[in-house]
């Protein structure tokens, strides 16, 4: 995985306090080396279900048009 520079994206330095433990587990299931690494997957992660929670609320409230296997045949037909 590439690090991020600033010429990427802004980067805020910062110092924080963090949980070993939980920092070591959260390595292990993200796969990644270094505690930056972690928290930018970390970050991402939580990005990325917060963007899915939003797109099946869309889906649940119809405010996506999604087609539907059984209306395929229809649409093949026009």
């Amino acid at each position: 995985m590439r690090r991020a520079t600033a010429s990427d994206h802004t980067i805020k330095r910062t110092s924080v306090d963090l949980d070993v433990d939980e920092l070591r587990a959260a390595k292990k299931i993200l796969g990644t080396a270094t505690t930056r690494d972690t928290i930018n997957s970390a970050l991402r992660e939580v990005n990325r279900q917060a963007a899915l929670r939003r797109a099946a609320s869309l889906v649940r409230a119809g405010g996506l048009n999604i087609v539907q296997p059984e209306d395929l045949a229809d649409l093949r037909r026009v």
